[in-house]
């Protein structure tokens, strides 16, 4: 009883913020668990923004365990020599032997990150400034090019959250497999996990007319809705997925329930390693949050879930010891801190499952 009384305050709740903020859709939530499912907002699929690194991680850790490279690897074994020349790199570094596989997953590799530059630095694809041209592609190559006019700011083995070792990890999936990063993750991760309402559009559009008709949720980067924006083309195996929320759900299922990595490689993908801020922990492409560092006393004691967080206040997290699953798209950065209370809502309700 006490349950449902606090899932119907959720909903209100989520209709309350629907109603004060008719300038963009309500908040998509899906919570999946043992006797409680809870869905609202609608089940429009979603850009996904960095929640779909956990699926780069997991295609990585996949061609690790088939044996094509070793999480060790340095990068001047797994990638040529145009990859490579002129990133930066600390004094003393060298990108082709320094840097790892592991490195790139854990947000250590030092290289900088072309999406949220160094401060007193800009880029042409940054969070500043990639509204500004909304119909260009950016290839790959073009995205490392725009890493490679940043300083060095860390050494490998130092902890700075970036897309650009995303970039360099779906390089390293298409020389270990000889085919395109998107058809790898098709065909290994979205069809095997029945994630049939789901696709990499950004990714593989290459004019703005490729983005035409595409069913997905609106969202915003500033006061600039990108929705069918060709520059999301940035997010090319750093976040580029747009799924409805059931069929990241599916995903998880698959994931925890061993079905495309091994148990010992799911735990050492989710251990968290660095603290990128207080309550967010990541690991090797995973997020753990730990709600009782956040401010409100209250939230001290709830489960930590495992999964991963995108720019425009999207989640997707799974907490092993309920065998639940939540999603959340909020549609904004803006509204990341909604989107933490939501979730933290969430977490007290599963509690009890």
């Amino acid at each position: 009883m006490r349950r449902t009384r606090e899932v119907d305050r959720l909903r209100s709740a989520l209709d309350r913020t629907a109603r004060r903020h008719t300038s963009m859709p309500p908040p998509q939530v899906l919570v999946v668990a043992p006797g409680l499912e809870l869905e609202s907002g609608g089940s429009q699929p979603f850009h996904a923004a960095s929640v779909g690194k956990v699926m780069t991680a997991t295609l990585v850790a996949m061609l690790v365990e088939q044996g094509r490279f070793g999480v060790g690897s340095p990068l001047g074994k797994l990638l040529p020599a145009s990859d490579l020349d002129g990133l930066p790199a600390a004094p003393g570094v060298d990108v082709r032997t320094d840097v790892t596989v592991e490195h790139l997953l854990t947000h250590t590799s030092g290289i900088p990150d072309f999406f949220e530059p160094p401060r007193g630095t800009r880029t042409a694809v940054s969070t500043r400034t990639v509204a500004a041209e909304p119909d260009r592609y950016w290839s790959p190559t073009a995205l490392l090019d725009e890493a490679r006019r940043l300083p060095a700011r860390e050494r490998p083995g130092q902890f700075r959250y970036g897309d650009t070792a995303f970039v360099l990890l779906g390089r390293v999936v298409e020389e270990a497999t000889g085919e395109a990063f998107t058809e790898v993750l098709r065909t290994r991760v979205l069809e095997p996990t029945g994630m049939e309402g789901s696709s990499t559009p950004y990714s593989d559009a290459r004019v703005p007319g490729d983005l035409d008709g595409l069913d997905v949720a609106p969202f915003w980067l500033g006061r600039h809705e990108l929705s069918r924006a060709l520059s999301l083309s940035l997010d090319w195996a750093g976040g580029g997925i747009v799924a409805p929320p059931a069929d990241l759900v599916r995903f998880q299922q698959a994931l925890h329930g061993g079905r495309l990595v091994s148990p010992e490689t799911l735990r050492w993908m989710a251990a968290p390693r660095h603290r990128r801020r207080r309550g967010i922990h990541y690991g090797a492409g995973m997020v753990t949050v730990r709600f009782g560092e956040f401010t409100p006393p209250f939230l001290r004691g709830l489960p930590e879930p495992v999964g991963g967080l995108g720019h425009f206040a999207t989640h997707l997290f799974y907490y092993p010891r309920q065998d639940a699953h939540v999603v959340l798209n909020f549609h904004a950065y803006r509204r990341m801190n909604q989107s933490f209370m939501t979730h933290a809502r969430i977490a007290r309700l599963l509690v009890d499952v």
